[in-house]
């Protein structure tokens, strides 16, 4: 440990290495010798000798000259070795500084010796003499400026001479003191201070001097500092002097406690032993002193007694930034209104915000409101009457005067707000604007509103803020590029807020991040009319200038075709488009360039009008010329026999009349007769059992009927013939003698189909006969049996009971039905 200590040592001693490097202490080496006695002249010139006992071949001599008050910095000169070196330094500035002499051999510095050298000069002329003395001193103090200091013991004498006689005093200072009793009062004296040292004397002009102008006011002492409620910080001192206050001013100066230099400040005066010092800072450590001064002369006190006190905090002075936001929902006794306002400056107040104070005006109606942000809002209903409130901030050593908020409009027209100028990066505009109206007659303009807010509204909060009268122009800060903003100024006077101007502006522009969404109104051959919809307002990132549509075949870009389309506000075009279907986009640009494109959409073209006409109006005539055809009877029965020879049965085949039956009027008779007190309407008899036999078992064959112009053909075909227990006489039912068959008749559809005019009883009980047409014996001719009936129908009385087939039915009861034959199905060829 000890070791380190005496490196350590040796590194910060004169001779250590960081002033000299490594050296060696050797006055057995030589000696140093100087041509000047200490102390000497500054500004001479200085040779130095340094005698060398013995040299080598290779050795080395330097002086180094160290100022005494700048250990860093020092001289050096080497030249080689001799028996004497002799060192030249012209004009010795130094007052004080050391010499060393150093010999340099085979890489170690022996110090030959040194020696320690004071310099100084001549005084300067003493200037600005002063005296001055206070009524209840015996003494008269002078006082001048001696000039640059001369390093060495320099004397003073002030000789003081008049008619009487001369007086002499000595001072190794720049002051002296003098007894007031040696002086008369209505004699002028002449006043001369000599300087002398070794380097030389001087002397001052003389000064002129009487007793009765020497006399200044006495020093006053502060007795009191307090710190007043002003505008801007203050501080208020009282004094005490027992001069003639009247004929006297007051001048202050102060300094903070951690400062070495005084500030003389402009005082007010309150009263005879007052002023007021206005521009502290708060909460600081001053110190004071003051002084008093003849009026109309430059005769001053002396400063007095310094005095330290702190001031206080300061509390708000200004009026809040306010502003508001109506509602658009406003009811006959309330409205909804957003306050708002900006926090006061730190540097215009001191400590915290406790609360933010809002004032209807009327009755105890006050809010107090906590918010810790710089712009605070807040809703709340209020009479829809109130012209104004008042809003004001409350710190720990203040409230602010309060600021009030208009609700009323005022009707006025607003300023014309004229467009805006971005700056280069997109994050703030210079917006400006003119009121152009003439100023309204017993209403006083107080500022102006400037508001911008994100299109769409609610995607940043509302920035606003006042702007002075005597200002037409104000920069908007913390936009961002691609953001549409609304932008609106007021005027707010006296009797309210004026109405909006505004304007829809960028920052800067992007280009869209979407593309609009295109659909097709019409297309033909030859052109089709498109419509869009733009891209949502937060994905246009500016304003759109024109689109371009993009047409091609499908599955083929490379015959693409753009049609560039100017920005409507119509959002239609009508375009040229190739033949066929067609693949369509549609993309935006703003004065960024162009962005994506939007939905793809593919479309053919519709068929001409014409066309279409073409081809319904042939199908309408043909249609009219057989409608018209079919009312003509005779063409009605041509096309009944050519759609019966080839058509299916039951487009000829006729069903019969129920209400011309016969079974059907002896129902209704017997009804009649054997129950009148029941009434029913095509009620079926009770029915019987029955039993399944073959027709040939039961009859004969009966021959076909013959016809004179058609071959010989079966009017019965063979069927199951149905056998009833009761007495049942059948009825073959055939059109009498002189009655036509209907002509209007439909064919009957199916074996069935002639039963189902007789009502649900009747139709149902002959269709409940299971009658299998495939086990009917069938005779030769039997597939002609639509004719055959078809005959029957056009000839009713040549009709024939023989046949092949004979049929039979047994019932016991009165009740006769009619019979009717089915049909065999298809004629076949």
């Amino acid at each position: 440990m000890s070791l380190w200590r005496c490196f350590i040592m040796l590194l910060l001693s004169r001779s250590g290495p960081l002033f000299g490097g490594c050296q060696v202490f050797d006055d057995s080496l030589g000696h140093v010798r100087v041509d000047l006695a200490s102390p000497f002249l500054l500004g001479s010139d200085l040779r130095v000798y340094c005698h060398i006992n013995k040299c080598g071949s290779r050795s080395k001599v330097s002086l180094v000259l160290k100022p005494e008050d700048q250990w860093q910095r020092h001289n050096s000169i080497e030249l080689d070795c001799s028996s004497v070196v002799e060192f030249r330094q012209p004009d010795v500035q130094w007052p004080r500084f050391h010499l060393l002499c150093r010999l340099h051999e085979d890489g170690v510095v022996y110090v030959v010796g040194g020696i320690n050298l004071h310099g100084g000069r001549p005084p300067d002329k003493p200037e600005n003499i002063t005296c001055e003395t206070t009524s209840p001193s015996p003494w008269v103090e002078c006082r001048w400026r001696a000039g640059r200091d001369t390093h060495v013991v320099t004397s003073y004498k002030v000789s003081l001479s008049s008619e009487n006689g001369t007086w002499n005093w000595t001072s190794e200072a720049d002051n002296v003191v003098l007894p007031k009793a040696k002086l008369d009062v209505n004699r002028r004296y002449r006043l001369v201070v000599s300087a002398d040292n070794r380097f030389g004397r001087s002397r001052s002009d003389p000064f002129m001097l009487q007793s009765a102008q020497l006399i200044l006011p006495q020093s006053p002492h502060i007795t009191q500092v307090y710190f007043g409620n002003s505008s801007t910080l203050a501080a208020v001192l009282r004094w005490g002097t027992p001069e003639d206050l009247s004929q006297l001013s007051a001048s202050v100066r102060l300094r903070p406690a951690n400062s070495s230099s005084w500030e003389v400040r402009e005082a007010t005066r309150l009263s005879q032993d007052e002023v007021r010092v206005d521009g502290l800072e708060p909460l600081v450590d001053y110190q004071f002193q003051i002084r008093m001064c003849t009026t109309g002369t430059s005769k001053c006190s002396k400063w007095s007694s310094e005095v330290m006190s702190r001031s206080p905090g300061k509390g708000p002075t200004q009026p809040l930034r306010v502003w508001r936001i109506l509602s658009n929902h406003k009811s006959s006794s309330l409205q909804t209104v957003s306050v708002l306002w900006k926090a006061p400056p730190p540097e215009t107040f001191s400590g915290q915000v406790e609360h933010y104070k809002i004032d209807l005006g009327r009755g105890p109606a006050v809010r107090e409101v906590i918010c810790a942000t710089s712009l605070c809002r807040f809703p709340l209903q209020v009479p829809s009457d109130l012209a104004a409130l008042a809003v004001s901030v409350v710190t720990t050593y203040g409230t602010s005067p309060p600021a009030i908020v208009p609700l009323s409009l005022s009707g006025d027209l607003g300023p014309a707000l004229r467009r805006g100028y971005p700056t280069a990066n997109g994050s703030a505009m210079l917006v400006s604007w003119e009121l152009t109206r003439p100023r309204v007659p017993g209403s006083e303009e107080l500022y102006y509103v400037l508001e911008w807010t994100s299109v769409p509204a609610g995607h940043r909060e509302l920035g606003w803020m006042q702007v002075s009268m005597d200002q037409n122009n104000a920069t908007i800060t913390g936009m961002s590029l691609g953001v549409r903003y609304n932008i609106s100024v007021y005027v707010v006077n006296t009797r309210g807020v004026s109405t909006s101007s505004s304007i829809l502006a960028y920052s800067g522009q992007l280009k869209p991040d979407a593309g609009p969404r295109v659909s097709v109104l019409h297309h033909n051959s030859t052109h089709l009319l498109v419509q869009w919809e733009d891209p949502a307002v937060e994905r246009q990132r500016g304003f759109i200038n024109n689109y371009t549509v993009y047409l091609r075949t499908p599955h083929v870009r490379s015959q693409e075709i753009p049609v560039a389309v100017a920005a409507s506000h119509q959002k239609q075009a009508r375009l040229k488009c190739p033949l066929g279907a067609v693949a369509i986009q549609m993309s935006a640009s703003t004065a960024a360039g162009e962005g994506p494109r939007g939905n793809l959409i593919y479309s053919r073209p519709t068929e001409p009008a014409g066309g279409l006409a073409m081809l319904v109006f042939p199908v309408l005539a043909v249609l009219a010329v057989l409608v018209r055809l079919a009312c003509w009877s005779c063409v009605r029965q041509r096309i009944k026999a050519r759609c019966a020879s080839g058509g299916p049965d039951w487009l000829v085949e006729k069903l019969p009349k129920p209400e011309k039956s016969q079974a059907i009027k002896l129902l209704e008779q017997d009804a009649i007769l054997s129950e009148p007190s029941f009434s029913y309407t095509d009620s079926d008899p009770p029915l019987s059992p029955i039993s399944f036999a073959s027709g040939e078992d039961l009859y004969p064959p009966v021959p076909p009927v013959q016809h004179p112009d058609k071959p010989e053909t079966s009017f019965l075909e063979p069927f199951v013939v149905a056998t009833l227990d009761h007495s049942y006489k059948p009825q073959l039912t055939v059109a009498p003698q002189g009655e036509p068959p209907d002509q209007d008749q439909t064919p009957p559809r199916g074996h069935d189909s002639c039963f189902s005019g007789f009502g649900p009883n009747l139709g149902n009980l002959l269709s409940s006969l299971e009658m299998d047409s495939s086990a009917w014996p069938r005779t030769p001719g039997s597939d002609r049996g639509r004719d055959n009936w078809r005959d029957a129908e056009d000839h009713p009385p040549a009709v024939d009971l023989q046949g092949d087939t004979v049929v039979e039915v047994a019932l016991t009861g009165g009740y006769i039905p009619q019979i009717c034959i089915p049909s065999s199905g298809r004629e076949t060829e």
